[in-house]
């Protein structure tokens, strides 16, 4: 929500931390910031600005869509920092309007929660409508901009993946009912195809390339979400309680190892 007083301590002190350039791309990469703090968006584009992205603002979930909804769908956005706290409709209603409006969650850009809410339903609900990453306000701005980063850079090496051509028995991974065609980012249980978002994908496809291996959340996080640290272990177990759901009487297959990890067992 818009304060009516100066900008907070914490946001001021965000400016502190030394900005690097980003000169990993030669186009630079744009950013959509969706937030109703004037002060947040300005920080926030100054910033990724300086780090060598390109930057567009909406200081709502409406102005956003009234304005950028087609730049979205034609992939000219790459990444979506979104506020879940807004007045009217929420980020988590936008993220659904968007998932619901005939688009694929691999089509989407990526999406990056920015919010004050911490609590484990708001966290299960963004990552369910198909979320990347979650930073809780307040934030250092050298949090925020490793996150960009690392998400940017996942999904950059997922597409490039995506297009090399390989060999169709390389792109099934097929475990009884289950069939998962890394090509094309699917997921078919009994031959009925599930909907599934980008990172459920990727996990399964580690679970079932590495069965029989305890894997710990601090692995996981590690090969596949890429992370430096960033990222909450308990974006692992969100991740594994979407899977054992849309698996159905397969989910018995994922068991957990208390005190260790994970584990899916033939």
């Amino acid at each position: 929500m818009c304060h009516n007083f100066g900008i907070p301590f914490w946001l001021s002190q965000i400016f502190l931390v030394p900005l690097q350039q980003n000169h990993t791309f030669m186009t630079k990469q744009r950013i959509l910031i969706v937030d109703d703090e004037e002060d947040i968006c300005m920080i926030l584009s100054y910033s990724l600005q300086k780090a060598g992205y390109e930057t567009l603002i909406a200081h709502s979930a409406e102005e956003a869509l009234e304005n950028f909804e087609s730049s979205i769908k034609n992939h000219e956005i790459d990444l979506i920092l979104l506020d879940i706290m807004m007045d009217k409709m929420s980020g988590l209603e936008m993220a659904k309007h968007l998932q619901s409006d005939n688009l694929q969650s691999d089509n989407l850009p990526p999406i990056i929660f920015l919010t004050a809410l911490s609590d484990e339903d708001s966290v299960l609900q963004g990552f369910k409508l198909g979320a990347d990453d979650y930073i809780s306000k307040p934030f250092r701005i050298a949090e925020v901009l490793a996150r960009v980063a690392a998400v940017l850079r996942r999904t950059a090496e997922q597409g490039t993946r995506n297009q090399e051509p390989r060999p169709i028995s390389n792109d099934c991974i097929v475990f009884e009912g289950i069939e998962v065609n890394r090509a094309d980012m699917s997921l078919k249980v009994d031959g009925e195809t599930v909907v599934m978002t980008r990172k459920e994908i990727e996990l399964l496809c580690y679970l079932l390339t590495h069965r029989g291996q305890i894997l710990s959340r601090e692995h996981l996080l590690k090969n596949v979400w890429d992370s430096n640290g960033y990222v909450m272990e308990r974006t692992v177990d969100v991740h594994i309680t979407h899977l054992r759901r849309k698996l159905g009487q397969y989910s018995k297959h994922i068991v957990t190892k208390s005190g260790y990890g994970y584990m899916f067992i033939d």
